[in-house]
């Protein structure tokens, strides 16, 4: 679920024709198992503050699209983070626990 300061641009519908192009460009297929895509996440991590910044948000470079499962694995920190970070619930990049730092 979209963090409420970004549940407007996901509903927005530039965003859902980029979600489309991005799909579209990569024929479904999910980046990371090959298996079928039906999420774009971004690989530069959307903030409220560069939710207005097209090259983040809207650009398809910025785009990959995955299963269901590889997103919820990038989100869990087996992704776009280095390692001994991952995303927290609120989609933050943060230490993971127990790495000490």
């Amino acid at each position: 679920m979209a963090q409420r300061w970004a549940q407007s641009f996901y509903m927005s519908r530039v965003w859902r024709q980029q979600r489309q192009h991005a799909l579209n460009r990569d024929r479904f297929s999910c980046a990371d198992c090959g298996g079928r895509a039906e999420e774009v996440h971004h690989i530069v991590e959307l903030t409220p503050q560069n939710i207005t910044d097209y090259s983040v948000a809207l650009a398809l470079d910025n785009l990959v699209c995955l299963c269901h499962d590889c997103h919820t694995k990038r989100h869990a920190g087996a992704g776009d983070v280095l390692e001994g970070f991952v995303f927290d619930e609120d989609g933050h990049v943060v230490p993971r626990r127990g790495v000490v730092g």
